[in-house]
């Protein structure tokens, strides 16, 4: 049988085809699967190499922390620390002039953790407001490595004089770094009592238990002098808010309620809200205490405001302004406020 012209033609273009199709993968095989998995094989190194580099960061600021923790360590012998932190609680309920018999004491662990043991004392007792305040600073100060959470007050029956508890526990790393700090109950001992971080307490002194809360509306300060002389004027422009100068000093609970001190740096004022208010276009949800890790730290907090804006639901720590909120993952959230 003969091949027509035309049928030899269709032929060859169909032989063309395939050994075309063959090319292609054969070079698909050579040449473009290897770069592909080359190019794969970069992006799973670049992936791993920003781990590690993250890793080495984080380990970084670890190992600045553990070494300024172990020079503030009151000792690296368990009993020792806690004997020594028990006597310190002591002398600064004696120093403020409470009167040591009303005051209970219960040790607290050693608890594990990683790379450290926590122990301490809860302490428990009464006394007038402001002695009680003289003794929460005092053990606020105390240069030692040391946590004071769980600060609760109540009223008693007594005018002025209120019951209060709090847990006062310190660390021992395991094992101690070789830079221990060597502090006795002497060189521990915490600041003076005139100086003039202790004026920031004063507002929590005026609060009166008795008295029903008043929600108080977040309102710039005004100079009374500035504001007379503006008498008949037109209304001056409010300043701009500044989340910098706005601090939390205080996250405490007074019979079962939080309330939250936020202090303006800036002229001393310490302005009291619970949860429900508002700041700027905030709402200040619950004071949250679960022991989490800080933002950036492997050190834990004990006390924070969850707070919620059109964005999302953002995080106060004590001590922190609201210039160093920061949102809150899912996981982060308390289970009340997580998506079912």
């Amino acid at each position: 049988m003969q091949i027509e012209g035309r049928e030899k033609i269709v032929g060859i273009l169909l032989l063309s085809c395939v050994g075309v199709f063959m090319l292609f993968l054969l070079i698909q095989g050579t040449f473009v699967r290897p770069v592909k998995e080359l190019k794969k094989q970069k992006v799973q190194l670049d992936v791993k190499l920003n781990r590690l580099k993250k890793e080495q960061s984080q380990f970084k600021i670890a190992e600045k922390e553990i070494t300024e923790a172990g020079q503030k360590m009151i000792s690296a012998n368990i009993d020792e620390a806690n004997s020594l932190l028990g006597e310190l609680i002591n002398d600064l309920i004696q120093k403020v002039g409470l009167n040591s018999s009303d005051f209970t004491r219960s040790p607290v662990g050693p608890v594990r953790l990683k790379g450290a043991k926590e122990m301490g004392w809860t302490v428990q007792g009464e006394g007038s407001l402001s002695r009680v305040i003289d003794l929460i600073y005092l053990l606020k100060t105390v240069p030692a490595l040391h946590r004071l959470e769980s600060v609760r007050f109540s009223p008693t029956s007594q005018l002025g004089v209120v019951k209060v508890s709090f847990r006062y526990l310190t660390l021992v790393l395991d094992p101690a770094p070789p830079n221990v700090g060597s502090n006795s109950i002497t060189n521990a001992l915490a600041g003076s009592l005139d100086e003039p971080e202790r004026k920031l307490y004063l507002g929590i002194e005026k609060r009166d238990l008795f008295r029903p809360y008043i929600k108080k509306p977040f309102l710039p300060e005004v100079d009374p002098v500035q504001q007379t002389e503006n008498v008949g004027q037109q209304p001056p422009v409010p300043p701009a808010f500044r989340p910098e100068i706005y601090k939390a000093v205080s996250l405490s609970e007074w019979a079962g309620k939080s309330e939250i001190h936020i202090l303006n740096i800036e002229t001393g004022a310490i302005s009291l809200y619970q949860p429900g208010d508002k700041i700027e276009n905030w709402t200040l949800l619950e004071v949250d205490y679960r022991r989490l890790p800080l933002p950036n730290s492997i050190l834990e907090s004990d006390s924070r405001v969850i707070l919620q804006n059109n964005e999302g639901y953002w995080s106060l720590e004590q001590g922190y302004t609201l210039a160093q909120l920061y949102k809150l993952t899912e996981e982060q959230l308390p289970e009340k406020f997580k998506t079912k």
